[in-house]
């Protein structure tokens, strides 16, 4: 019996699992690396919302220039070569009914395309304004150059420019989008 009961209390110990302490601390590990990869990903939603209202901001101002150049080139000249017209822009806009009857309305060829429609579009459910402007410096340069001097007859340099109406959209980052291009005349088209 003396072998026997020796026997017993040399038993080697037998590793069945981990200990408390290596789960916690695994557990902690995981954790610290969950954490900094949900911060990735969030901010690359933040990144990608961004990017996504910016690229619907592009598109508008692409739009409302393909809109511009389609007008007539000396009504819309006329119009932007007055001093007191330097741009046409929602704030001449504040509603859409005195949009409408403002003289503004004249200038484009499209009667049934409402100009409220066209400086404050709607896009999943953002509200954006767009403002037109005559870039003049560009005509001045134009002029002053003897080989492209007689471009200005055919050509009215103009700047689209694209904001978010209420700035706290994506938390105030939306810087404004700006697309140059020209009013071709009728002639050259």
């Amino acid at each position: 019996m003396n072998h026997r009961s020796t026997k017993m209390k040399r038993r080697e110990p037998r590793e069945e699992g981990f200990t408390l302490i290596e789960v916690l601390a695994a557990t902690v590990i995981l954790s610290v690396a969950s954490m900094a990869m949900m911060a990735f990903f969030i901010n690359a939603m933040s990144y990608n919302k961004g990017n996504q209202n910016k690229t619907v901001m592009v598109n508008l101002a692409r739009n409302a220039l393909f809109y511009m150049e389609k007008q007539n080139f000396t009504t819309i000249h006329n119009y932007f070569i007055n001093p007191i017209n330097p741009k046409i822009s929602p704030e001449k806009c504040s509603t859409p009914n005195i949009c409408e009857t403002d003289d503004l309305q004249n200038l484009f060829l499209n009667p049934n395309m409402k100009l409220w429609e066209v400086l404050n579009p709607k896009v999943n459910d953002i509200e954006y304004q767009i403002s037109v402007s005559y870039q003049k410096e560009i005509t001045e340069e134009l002029k002053s150059d003897p080989v492209k001097k007689g471009m200005t007859d055919y050509l009215l340099p103009i700047k689209i420019e694209v904001t978010v109406k209420d700035s706290n959209v994506n938390n105030g980052r939306n810087k404004p989008v700006i697309v140059e291009g020209y009013i071709a005349n009728e002639t050259i088209r």
